[in-house]
Parts: structure tokens; C-alpha cells; sequence
């Protein structure tokens, strides 16, 4: 792709995409710069229309007039005929397999195999002359599945699935490798971080089995902003990466596109590397002790663990590791016992804490200060070995130790018969940015494998700040609800209402609604499908339109941007799923 190399021993490269209007050159090409200058290796812009797609001629050039030799990649959805324009102008160029040829009308079909076959051969028909062409002219093809947009035929055959995901990039995939097209990099986003590592996952040991070797585009879509989103983002992107899988990253952001890169650059740092577990352990490393391919919770017996239960059926507890100090303070009972109160009925709060070996002696004034909160005592040092914690009954966790490190761990005790609970433990830089990334990075990939029954972080932070964090973790890796989530896209030039402002308004009046999941889509071509996972949608139809959505339903067409808001409020009411904002505490 031009300068730029991806795949092989080539470092991770990082990406974008520019929001602006694609036909409004000046706009699009400042961005491109702007991006460029932050550390984006390769641009990505939408081209919806073959306008739009001869538009990006006049982007190149000026691009490369200023001096800027980033490779720029085209987005394609739904025609062939733009892609073909686009392909004369960039380095790259993305279709999405969902919608580049087959429809996608949520209509139900059964096909016999022959009826199959066949359509396959239409997509093959229809996909050809993008590969040859590509190939003519040294352009790269990515191969981008979304799990919001997989087509009817893909669906009814495979379902809404991860396998789904990966059938239908292997159906353009073989015209790629009939072409002997060699420069194709595939990508499997979902929103939902479970479910786009299954994909990655399946994908990667599909290719191995056909002897195929192409890189890998990783990225969470519709992450949302904030926080949230950078949660979202290093569980799906940081797992993959921690496992070895993974050539370019683009971390989708409903911010700036000039917010994703620091994000991206971060996480490359955090978890681009090879972990690498106990070098003195002479035994070879017993086998996986989860199914990479799907998940399912490791199997353990139930401990009792203060006034609750760790392990077995329970759910994956919120701890904390106590800064040293903490318990000493006059005022530490008072603060565990406001974090150990949920804000709701059924909420998740504060569960258990681990007190430092040097403020050992506070320990029991804590259990009395909070009954029934989990306070064990850290006596480990700070040696990376298993440590076995007794409140009730024994439990194992680790110190120092990452994703590596817990795997084996949970393999050994797999292998002999162990099922004493884990407690997945993550010490956590000072750097606020950093902590939040390790935080899911290392957290996420055991959590989403089924390793752990409870999480606590331990660091400099508070434990106020710890806790936040925490329960965060445990609801982008959909074990734990304890706010609203919200699936929200980056947006691009096929935006139809400002993305940003639009999400922080809607968090603004429902973020008080746990368990609720709601999706704020700038267009179509993702919306429904992403959707699937979220209980409201919020969807641009026009420029100033919006599509209200209860599941993957629309409910309400063509509504005015400035009665939306209060339409989705009336559907949650309309739904049972609305409850009044907490009143702000008044003053006198």
C-alpha cells in the first residue's frame, strides 16, 4: 500500500478515517493532512457514490502536492461501480462482503445447496473485475466483514454469527487467491468485543487450514466515546494482539478521527509483544483451558466469599486492591461501605478488597466497618506466583502477572483437576491512559475466555477510581451491568447528523438507565445489523431524519433531529425500560 508494509515481521501499523463529506475536497483533504501529521499510516475515506469515488482522484493529488505520501484507502458499500472508479485513485480499497453484491433486506429464504452455489458464483461474477483490476494496478483489497451487516443469504445459511462472519470472507477471499491477488488484508468488526475475537480467531485457523497467510485489519466497531469506547476497543483490539493476531488497528472512536491515533499508538505499545510466562517452569505449557472459539465459563466450585459466594454459578465479583495507606485512614470504613452499596437494586458494586501486607492490621476494623465485604490480606510480597486468599474458603490469584501468566496457571490447575475460583489481578500504572488500557487488555482476553470469578484492580488510583474501572471492564466484556451501554459508529462522509454531539446529548438524558443498551447510528449501512445487539436504535435516514428502532424494527420513520430525543425517551417509556433521573441533590 505505497510506502506503507503490513503483515509479516512489519510493525503494527495504525490508522483513520476521515469524517468529512468526501465531495468536499478542501475539507477532506485537510483532515487526511491533519491525521497524517498525528500518526495515521494509512487514511481511510468513504466513497458511497461513483462521484464520490472520482472525487478521490482530486484528494490524491492534493494529498500528495503537500508532501504527504500516507497511502489513501477507499471505503465501498453497496456498489461495485464505485469501486471500480476508486480502485483508479488509491492505494487501497475496502469493500464489505455484506453488501458489495447480495441484498440485504432481513428477508427469511431457505436455499438448496444448487440454489447456494450458485449465488456464490454470482458474487464471484460480480467481485472479479475489482481483483483484476486491483491487481493491474498494485492497489491492496480489504476483504471488511461487519457483524451489522452480513447478508441475507449469509444469515439464513450461517446465522448472525462469527462463523457467518468468516464464510463470507472467504467467498471473496477465494476469487483474491484464483487471481493470485496477493495484497488483501481482511478485518471481522463487530461491536460487541466477545464477539468480534471469536471472529478473529475462527478466521486466523480457517487460513491456516487452507494455507492461506494474509494480515489482519483489528478494530471494535460502533466502540462509542469515551472511556466506554477505549474499553471496548483495547479488550477486543488488546486480546488479539496479546495472542499474536493482528497487522493494522484503527480504534473507532465517536470523537475527532484525530482522537483515535494516541489511542491506537497506545495500545500497539501496551500489547504488541510476546508475552512470555515463568521461564524457569521446566514443564511444557498444558493446553488451552478454554475453547478460543466460543465461550464458556471455566468450570469451579463455589467458595464462600463474605456474605456472597466466588466461583460456580455466581457472577464474576468487582474487587479492589487497597493502596497502601487506604485502610489505616479514619474515614476507610466509610468510604468501602458507600462503594459496597449498590446505586440500585440488582446493581453490581463493591465486593471484596484486598488490604496491603503492611496494613494488615486494619483488616478486621474494615470487615466490621463493612459487613459482609470480602477483605482478605495481600501476604505474597510481590512475588509472581499463585497465591491461595481465605475468606470462607480458598481461592487462587496471581500477582504481577499477565495474560500469559494467568492462562497457564488456570492450564495447570485445569490439568489437575484444580477448581479452586481465579481472581484475575491487575496492577495499574500511575498514567491514567495506560490504566485503562491495561486494565481491559489484560483483564478482557481472560474474561472473555471464561478464566475468571472476579476482577481486581490494584494501583495508585483510589479505590472509588479502581471500582469505576472495574465494573467498566466487566460490562464491555458483557458479564456485568451496572450502566447504560451504548453502541455508537465513528462516522464517516455518509454521516447524516453530527455524530459527537448527537451521542453525548442521548448519554445525557439516558445514562441513568443500567441494562439498557442503545445504538446511535450516522447512516444505514451498519445500523440494523449492529443493532442486533442493542435494545434502541437511533439511526440517520436523511439529512435531518432519524429512524427510531426497537431491536432490529424500525418503529418510527423519518423523524424530525429535533423530536428524536424525545421519541426514543417515549419508546423506552412506551417499552417499561425508562426511569425518572435521580434528582439533583439541592443546597441550602
Amino acid at each position: 500500500m505505497g510506502e506503507l508494509l503490513v503483515g509479516g515481521r512489519e510493525p503494527v501499523a495504525v490508522q483513520s478515517m476521515t469524517t468529512t463529506n468526501t465531495l468536499d475536497v478542501a475539507a477532506t483533504v485537510a483532515q487526511t493532512l491533519a491525521l497524517a501529521e498525528v500518526g495515521s499510516q494509512l487514511v481511510r475515506i468513504t466513497a458511497p457514490t461513483v462521484k464520490a469515488a472520482q472525487t478521490l482522484g482530486a484528494i490524491h493529488a492534493q494529498v500528495r502536492a503537500a508532501g504527504c505520501t500516507v497511502p489513501l484507502a477507499a471505503d465501498i458499500h453497496f456498489q461495485p461501480a464505485a469501486a471500480m472508479e476508486a480502485v483508479k485513485h488509491v492505494e487501497k480499497v475496502r469493500i464489505n462482503p455484506g453488501n458489495y453484491v447480495d441484498s440485504k433486506a432481513f428477508r427469511q429464504r431457505e436455499y438448496s445447496d444448487a440454489e447456494y452455489a450458485a449465488e456464490v458464483r454470482r458474487v464471484h461474477d460480480r467481485f472479479r473485475p475489482l481483483v483484476i483490476e486491483a491487481k493491474a494496478r498494485g492497489v491492496a483489497l480489504r476483504v471488511g466483514t461487519n457483524h451489522g451487516s452480513l447478508s441475507d443469504r449469509i444469515m439464513n445459511r450461517f446465522g448472525d454469527s462469527p462463523l457467518g462472519m468468516v464464510e463470507s470472507a472467504i467467498e471473496f477471499l477465494q476469487v483474491c487467491e484464483d487471481e493470485d491477488l496477493r495484497d488483501v488484508v481482511l478485518s471481522m468488526k463487530s461491536s460487541n468485543p466477545a464477539v468480534m475475537i471469536e471472529s478473529y480467531r475462527l478466521l486466523a485457523a480457517r487460513l491456516a487450514a487452507l494455507g492461506w497467510d494474509h494480515p489482519f485489519h483489528l478494530g471494535v466497531t460502533e466502540a462509542g466515546e469515551g472511556e466506554d469506547a477505549r474499553i471496548k476497543s483495547a479488550i477486543g483490539i488488546g486480546s488479539l494482539l496479546r495472542d499474536g493476531i493482528g497487522d493494522t488497528i484503527r480504534v473507532s472512536l465517536t470523537e475527532s478521527p484525530l482522537a483515535e491515533i494516541p489511542v491506537a499508538r497506545a495500545l500497539v505499545r501496551l500489547c504488541a509483544r510476546t508475552e512470555i510466562a515463568d521461564a524457569a517452569a521446566p514443564e511444557p505449557t498444558p493446553p488451552l483451558p478454554y475453547d478460543p472459539f466460543a465461550y464458556s465459563r471455566r468450570e469451579t466450585d463455589p467458595v464462600p466469599f463474605g456474605v456472597r459466594r466466588i466461583g460456580g454459578e455466581s457472577p464474576v465479583l468487582a474487587m479492589v486492591g487497597l493502596p497502601e495507606g487506604f485502610a489505616a485512614r479514619a474515614d476507610a470504613g466509610a468510604e468501602l461501605a458507600r462503594l459496597a452499596m449498590p446505586t440500585a437494586p440488582g446493581l453490581p458494586a463493591l465486593e471484596g478488597v484486598l488490604v496491603p501486607a503492611a496494613d494488615a492490621e486494619h483488616a478486621d476494623a474494615l470487615r466490621r466497618a463493612v459487613p459482609g465485604l470480602a477483605v482478605t490480606v495481600d501476604h505474597a510480597g510481590s512475588k509472581n506466583t499463585a497465591r491461595i486468599e481465605t475468606c470462607g474458603g480458598e481461592v487462587v490469584s496471581l500477582r504481577d502477572a499477565g495474560v500469559a501468566a494467568h492462562r497457564t496457571e488456570a492450564a495447570r490447575m485445569a490439568a489437575a483437576g484444580d477448581r479452586r475460583p481465579l481472581i484475575v489481578h491487575v496492577d495499574l500504572p500511575a498514567d491514567a491512559d495506560d490504566a485503562v488500557l491495561l486494565a481491559a487488555s489484560i483483564a478482557g482476553p481472560l474474561l472473555t475466555d471464561g478464566l475468571g470469578d472476579a476482577l481486581r484492580l490494584r494501583g495508585p488510583q483510589s479505590p472509588a477510581r479502581l471500582l469505576e474501572l472495574t465494573l467498566a471492564v466487566l460490562q464491555s466484556a458483557r458479564l456485568r451491568s451496572s450502566r447504560t451501554d451504548y453502541i455508537a459508529c465513528p462516522g464517516c462522509g455518509r454521516t447524516l447528523f453530527d455524530l459527537e454531539s448527537t451521542t453525548q446529548r442521548i448519554k445525557a438524558r439516558t445514562g441513568h438507565l443500567p441494562g439498557v443498551k442503545i445504538a446511535v447510528m450516522g447512516c444505514i449501512v451498519n445500523g440494523p445489523g449492529e443493532m442486533a445487539d442493542a435494545d434502541f436504535g437511533y439511526v440517520g435516514s436523511a439529512p435531518g431524519l432519524v429512524n427510531l428502532y426497537v431491536g432490529r424494527e424500525i418503529v418510527e420513520r423519518s423523524v424530525p433531529e429535533a423530536e428524536a430525543d424525545d421519541r426514543l425517551v417515549a419508546l423506552l417509556r412506551d417499552h417499561g425500560r425508562w426511569l425518572e433521573p435521580p434528582s439533583a441533590p439541592t443546597t441550602t
